[in-house]
């Protein structure tokens, strides 16, 4: 079997990546020319061709003819600042019009696209499902970009395109470089303020989440959305969390959604001007105070997903920021297939 897979050096295209080679696929990893390869090195059958898909003759050149399976798993993902957001639509719209139209061109067998819980509307507070309908927010660039970059895979699908898609909801697990690691460092050094946003989510798990992707590849159905979640949890509750894997305080109450907006506006506001990285960009404060819940059971069902607990997912975080030295102390390293890392020893490394 042979793969094409996009984003290949990000938090899902490396477990992708780890999974196909366990399973003994041919795949060609497709990354800019400046993307960092040392968590792919020595994976058995990968092979690397550099390009961006914002240009789509480089997707061209790179994608092999009559490839078994494209992974689409290339964004722009999380909040950013108001300026760079156009960046986040040309990666998430032109660039999946660009692989959709390769992956075309190319025949290939399959194309799996990496979409998100958020492309549903959840602003109604129930249950987000395959039901569900589209997202009306237009005010987000990553929500908006990644429901225009679906409206592009549908129009592909139109046209020929054997496509699935996968909605993946906030996703915990090893090399998260940008997210949600950012808790565990700032639990680590301590809390400057001892509250959480009222936010909470249905969660999953990397690991889980690139098995699921295989899994849409052999036994999703064309066109068909599945969406990947976990347990309900709070913000608040992952805070906590966080905080008895790594021995520390953790927040004591939960400020109110409109005070947290503030909040994040003047913080946003007072490090862009001192120059210096700001905890939260307003659309981030936005979403860590919104309720986003979803249903897995059609993932479950057809695609044999299996959510993990809370815990197992970060402790798997934790001890790859632990192995990698973003955290201080001795961690054990996650193992090439991406299997689980064993719970840390109570100490004070923890």
């Amino acid at each position: 079997m042979r793969a094409f897979v996009t984003g290949s050096t990000g938090f899902l295209g490396i477990h992708l990546l780890q999974e196909l080679s366990r399973q003994g696929w041919e795949v060609v990893a497709f990354h800019r020319p400046t993307s960092d390869l040392s968590d792919l090195r020595g994976l058995a059958g990968v092979t690397f061709a550099a390009g961006d898909v914002r240009d789509g003759d480089s997707v061209l050149r790179a994608m092999p003819e009559g490839v078994d399976a494209v992974f689409h798993a290339a964004a722009s993902v999380g909040f950013l600042r108001p300026g760079d957001e156009r960046k986040q639509y040309e990666i998430n719209v032109a660039g999946t019009r660009h692989v959709a139209a390769a992956a075309l061109g190319k025949k290939a067998r399959r194309f799996i696209h990496t979409s998100s819980v958020l492309t549903y509307d959840f602003d109604g507070g129930g249950r987000v499902t395959e039901a569900s309908p589209a997202t009306k927010r237009t005010g987000c660039a990553y929500i908006h970009s990644k429901h225009l970059a679906d409206l592009e895979t549908e129009k592909a699908v139109r046209q020929g395109l054997d496509a699935v898609f996968v909605h993946p909801s906030a996703i915990f697990g090893a090399y998260d470089k940008a997210t949600w690691s950012k808790m565990f460092r700032e639990i680590q050094r301590g809390l400057h303020i001892p509250a959480a946003p009222p936010g909470a989510a249905s969660v999953c798990h990397m690991r889980k989440v690139a098995q699921a992707h295989l899994g849409a590849f052999h036994r999703g159905r064309r066109g068909e959305h599945y969406i990947l979640g976990g347990p309900d949890v709070s913000i608040k509750d992952i805070a906590l969390e966080i905080a008895r894997i790594l021995h520390r305080p953790g927040p004591r109450f939960v400020v109110p959604g409109w005070l947290f907006r503030v909040f994040g506006r003047i913080e946003y506001r007072i490090s862009s001007l001192l120059g210096v990285e700001p905890m939260v960009t307003p659309s981030l404060a936005d979403i860590l105070c919104d309720t986003v819940l979803c249903s897995s059971d059609k993932a479950i069902r057809e695609l044999g997903y299996e959510p993990s607990s809370l815990r197992e997912m970060l402790l798997d975080c934790h001890q790859w920021m632990l192995a990698t030295g973003l955290l201080p102390g001795r961690g054990v390293a996650p193992s090439p297939a991406g299997e689980p890392a064993a719970e840390p020893r109570p100490g004070p490394a923890a």
